[in-house]
């Protein structure tokens, strides 16, 4: 379904409404263009009353059609932000799912590392005791050579 543009129908009714008043205008001059005294309770008060509600309702739709771009900025705004946030938790995803193989790489690595070093601790503690029984071996035959 379509996404309902109010820019677009504001900018509309209000191409509406100046020409609908145009053409009541230019076809009623005399009666568009009088002056009448009105009675405000307070004081009387002289003007145009057609061209009053003209610029009154031509005031009103441009109030309207400002807080519906203010609206639609706001909401663009709010899209972008969750978009932009969307993409950076993506890519911490990615940073974290190349930390997780960098861990099982170094966990690999250091599991081969120690079974070698396990080894060669095994070796010399072979060749250790290989030594030192020939150190024994060597005592006693010198105490009985002496």
């Amino acid at each position: 379904m379509k996404k309902i543009n109010l820019v677009s129908i504001s900018n509309y009714t209000i191409l509406v409404y100046l020409i609908i008043w145009i053409y009541y205008a230019g076809f009623n001059w005399d009666v568009f263009s009088i002056k009448l005294n009105t009675n405000a309770g307070f004081s009387v008060i002289g003007g145009y009353p057609f061209i009053f509600f003209l610029l009154l309702g031509l005031a009103a739709l441009l109030l309207l059609r400002y807080f519906v771009y203010i609206n639609k900025v706001n909401t663009e705004k709010k899209e972008s932000n969750s978009s932009h946030r969307i993409a950076i938790m993506e890519k911490d995803i990615e940073l974290l799912k190349m930390k997780e193989v960098l861990f099982k790489m170094q966990t690999a690595e250091m599991d081969k590392n120690s079974s070698h070093l396990s080894a060669l601790h095994e070796k010399l503690d072979s060749l250790s005791n290989q030594m030192s029984e020939k150190r024994e071996e060597g005592k006693e035959d010198k105490e009985q050579n002496g």
